[in-house]
């Protein structure tokens, strides 16, 4: 097959990929070929330095398939110390920077970024391309030749500023898209705001799509929970594994599987926090359009700060038993089944048998499941 069968066979899959995210992989595959790539990592970041870069959109592939544990390996332990994204992100629109010239020549001794992270992965002879997004966004798309020492080839260069542009105009529509959904999003997460709980929502590649007010003075405090490049990372190694299974079980597309679960976040000097982690849909928050981006819903309960649900009105909302009542609304609150026990004088048998009930009544088979119907109910907070 010629280059121009190959060119034109990934703008086909570029045009599809605009209005099918799935298809990208295809386009991202077909455009490796037609450039003599081993791979490619898009990337859609606002912000213009290291404090204020976000990484709102990134997909990593390498010989066409997708390779998330170095994305997230990148995203959680070097992007916020990567001396060449400010430059990168200030770099005119279009221009092709080979990544050593991205960095100066100490660093290219001493930088993390460079010798632990881009050269064992081959990226250190990477072509590095910025260009223009909506709203003030940056397209970034780092290049990775099949010849870690290779020279790049006029042909190459050529075949790749053909195509960035179709790639800016994949990124800026997938991009219009999502805020459409964003939109929708944060219209009913605000609803959640007062009630002192806090709702961080997740897209399939596991980055932060929309959170509430509550949520965001958490990971800004950044004690036990932070947003690291768009990611919720916990400062604790195993709370961070933890977390990392949970969110990798919602993630899911196993029907059997179990699609997330409860979890503590170890402070310093404060209360652990607790998080709830389950598959989300769109009827989770009534009528919100089109949010197939949105894959996982996170809840944060601050002990500290505890959200305090009536359980007389719950009761009366989901047609539960005021004993019932009672433990769904602990549960809510950041209570666990051993402190309900011990609050109450009953055993934890009890209490996991109202909880048996609960689920059965409510058609639900998880702790997490039970604390999203709970808070997402209209009037069952007190003031």
């Amino acid at each position: 097959m010629g280059l121009q069968e190959r060119i034109e066979l990934a703008l086909t899959a570029l045009r599809e990929a605009q209005l099918d995210e799935s298809r990208w992989q295809t386009a991202a595959a077909l455009f490796d070929d037609a450039c003599g790539l081993d791979g490619n990592h898009l990337s859609i970041i606002s912000g213009d330095s290291l404090e204020s870069a976000q990484m709102l959109f990134s997909q990593l592939y390498k010989r066409g398939e997708p390779d998330e544990e170095l994305d997230l390996l990148y995203r959680r332990d070097y992007m916020a110390i990567d001396e060449r994204l400010p430059r990168l992100l200030h770099l005119p629109d279009g221009e092709l920077q080979h990544c050593t010239e991205l960095f100066t020549e100490l660093e290219l001794h001493s930088s993390p970024t460079f010798n632990e992270y881009l050269v064992p992965t081959g990226a250190g002879n990477s072509l590095n391309v910025r260009s223009d997004g909506p709203h003030g966004l940056h397209v970034v798309l780092a290049l990775v030749p099949t010849g870690r020492d290779s020279d790049w080839t006029n042909q190459q260069i050529e075949t790749i500023q053909v195509l960035l542009p179709h790639i800016r105009h994949f990124a800026s529509v997938r991009q219009a898209l999502a805020d459409a959904a964003i939109s929708a999003v944060r219209s009913a997460t605000s609803a959640l705001g007062a009630k002192r709980i806090g709702i961080v929502l997740l897209n399939r590649h596991g980055l932060i799509v929309e959170a509430n007010d509550h949520a965001r003075q958490l990971l800004l405090r950044n004690v036990g929970l932070g947003d690291v490049g768009g990611s919720l990372v916990a400062h604790h190694e195993d709370d961070h594994s933890t977390l990392n299974h949970l969110l990798a079980a919602a993630l899911s597309n196993s029907p059997e599987g179990v699609q997330g679960g409860v979890m503590t976040i170890r402070r310093a000097e404060n209360l652990p926090l607790t998080l709830y982690v389950s598959s989300f849909s769109s009827g989770d928050f009534l009528d919100l359009g089109n949010l197939s981006k949105i894959a996982v819903m996170v809840m944060i309960v601050d002990p500290q700060n505890q959200p305090q649900v009536d359980a007389n009105r719950l009761a009366q909302a989901l047609s539960l038993t005021p004993a019932q009542a009672r433990v769904a609304a602990a549960l809510a609150s950041g209570a666990t089944v051993q402190s309900i026990a011990v609050s109450t004088c009953r055993s934890e048998a009890v209490i996991r048998w109202h909880l048996k009930q609960i689920m059965a009544r409510l058609g639900i088979s998880s702790q997490t499941d039970l604390v999203r119907i709970v808070i997402t109910t209209p009037g069952v907070f007190d003031n």
